[in-house]
């Protein structure tokens, strides 16, 4: 699987914790925030808070910069851009994979008849002789 399948993959599986989708949304919805500001926004202790950052900076979701004593949290583009890309080439697989099929149907009937061919070849070489 390729380097940017698996990183996908994982982003999803970050992302299904709907607390962190609701973290990595209202940082979107701010552009950059602290963890105490995140922290009144939810009903849970920093230490949960501490886990779920922790999960979004290492999928690459969120951007960590310390300023002084504190830690100021904004999206990565970057993967928020390879997430929605991995979602629209699922919704245009279908279209890709049938033509992929398609060619591949039609190389192999190329093999075959190249192979077909070749057998009469020989035949016609053995007939001869």
């Amino acid at each position: 699987m390729a380097a940017k399948e698996e990183q996908f993959i994982e982003v999803l599986g970050v992302l299904a914790e709907g607390v962190r989708y609701k973290i990595l949304s209202l940082i979107a919805s701010k552009g950059e925030m602290t963890a105490k500001d995140i922290l009144a926004e939810f009903d849970f202790t920093q230490p949960t808070l501490s886990h779920h950052m922790a999960c979004l900076v290492e999928a690459n979701l969120v951007n960590v910069e310390r300023k002084g004593r504190f830690a100021y949290y904004s999206i990565n583009r970057e993967t928020i851009d390879l997430v929605s890309s991995g979602i629209t080439a699922l919704m245009t697989g279908s279209k890709k994979s049938s033509k992929v099929k398609a060619a591949e149907t039609d190389d192999a009937e190329k093999i075959k008849k190249g192979k077909k061919k070749k057998k009469k070849d020989k035949n016609k070489k053995k007939k001869k002789l």
